[in-house]
């Protein structure tokens, strides 16, 4: 052996002697210096970077332990207002917590070895404006063209923060309220990295063709235009970017055993419905070609990937098929809290139903079809409307038409029509009374 062999390995040697002898005194210490080890080792090649492996799962451990979870919700389901519409993702529901009224904190789990692009935090308020929450996005991607988020976690390991480079590295996104910073973090298959009584997982695969939308330049997004407006790195907020047209279920890019055993969870986030079919996790966001189906926004040229949208959705129920959803999140002028099948002295609910999503059971012809059969120029009526799936009845019917403007553009009339409980009680032909909304591909 050379002298300078020698003196290589006595150098390693002592270097690992001092890292154990830290540990045992000091376990944090230790746990510190391992991790600023790392970061000064010299940089590795990206897993963001790197082709995904051909024939092979992109994702390999479970999201979260899955004694701890109660139900999976398909893609497509009805979400809140200003949400995407229906959601791009599928949600984790966890079982119940130490009481009736709680949901039960799980580790959140590296889905397989990757690397973490992006961390976002927000603080939602409350309506006199008080910080009433803290939400945490992850955004991972184990190879070039599939990326997987995290989303509504709880909290997040406090090693990826301080990996990071601390809070004080994070850039405010359109004010303090959502802040993200842009990282290069390797974590290994199964890691933990957060809690969360429940949370969203979402994935995009640059790699398959994107999902049809009647108009796709809402859903473009331009990292350097929106880098003006809210004064945030182009590359930060390319990494957070979202693209609902190749939204997939991420139940599909799991190991076949993983795969069966987490689709058995496809269902409502109560455990109650369960999702059947081939198909059980559903579609995200999909326009019918010259239908009523799809997503549908107040104005001409507004965008989809904006933090408030201002859109509604009609769809099929992501549990049940057979069951349809008008997505209308108050913004149907027309559809006034007295047609709530509710007393008067209940107000608040009955202005909260007027707010909700609505439901009912498929028909066809003229009365309750499926949105994809709906056609232009001909008034349909959607009855036995229910707020939700569980809520109060709905006393009036919806009259929906599909027409163009003069310049081409695909518009749709809805209005609640309080005057009769069911389509057979509204004096024919069919008609608007002037009350009713107009919406927009």
């Amino acid at each position: 052996m050379s002298g300078s062999d020698y003196f290589a390995r006595l150098a390693g040697v002592l270097a690992a002697a001092a890292l154990l002898g830290l540990a045992i005194a000091r376990p944090e210490a230790g746990r510190l210096a391992v991790e600023r080890a790392s970061d000064l080792a010299p940089p590795r090649a990206a897993l963001a970077d790197r082709a995904c492996p051909a024939g092979q799962p992109a994702l390999t451990h479970p999201f979260a332990p899955l004694e701890d979870v109660l139900s999976v919700s398909p893609l497509g389901a009805a979400t809140a207002p200003g949400e995407p519409l229906p959601a791009p993702h599928i949600r984790v529901n966890t079982r119940r917590g130490e009481t009736v009224f709680e949901r039960r904190s799980v580790d959140v789990l590296a889905p397989a070895r990757a690397d973490i692009v992006a961390i976002e935090r927000r603080i939602e308020r409350d309506e006199t404006g008080r910080a009433a929450a803290t939400s945490w996005t992850l955004r991972l991607k184990p190879c070039a063209s599939v990326s997987v988020y995290y989303d509504r976690l709880d909290s997040v390991a406090e090693s990826l923060i301080r990996r990071a480079g601390g809070l004080s590295a994070f850039v405010e996104l359109g004010g303090p309220d959502h802040i993200a910073v842009e990282t290069r973090i390797r974590v290994r298959e199964g890691e933990f990295l957060g809690r969360a009584d429940g949370f969203d997982v979402g994935l995009y695969d640059l790699a398959v063709p994107p999902a049809p939308f009647a108009r796709p330049e809402r859903y473009r997004y331009d990292a350097f235009a929106r880098a003006e407006v809210l004064d945030a790195p182009p590359s930060l907020l390319d990494a957070i970017r979202p693209d609902l047209a190749r939204a997939r279920c991420a139940l599909d890019y799991l190991p076949r055993d993983l795969r069966e055993a987490w689709t058995a969870k496809l269902g409502d986030a109560w455990g109650v419905r369960r999702a059947k079919g081939e198909n059980a996790c559903r579609t995200a966001l999909i326009d019918a070609p010259g239908a009523a189906q799809g997503v549908w926004f107040t104005d001409a040229s507004h965008n989809a990937l904006t933090s408030r949208v201002s859109a509604i959705a009609l769809a099929p129920d992501a549990i049940d098929p057979e069951r349809l959803v008008f997505a209308l999140h108050g913004r149907l002028r027309s559809l006034k809290p007295e047609m709530v099948a509710l007393p008067p002295a209940l107000e608040d609910r009955r202005a909260g139903a007027t707010r909700d999503f609505l439901s009912f059971e498929k028909g066809a012809g003229l009365v309750n079809p499926p949105f994809d059969a709906v056609r232009e120029n001909q008034i349909y009526c959607y009855q036995g409307l229910r707020a939700n799936f569980v809520g109060p009845r709905i006393n009036a019917v919806l009259l929906l038409q599909l027409s163009r403007a003069a310049d081409g553009a695909r518009l749709m009339k809805l209005e609640a029509r309080g005057d009769a409980l069911s389509c057979d009680a509204l004096p024919a032909p069919w008609s608007f009374t002037g009350a009713e909304t107009t919406f927009y591909r």
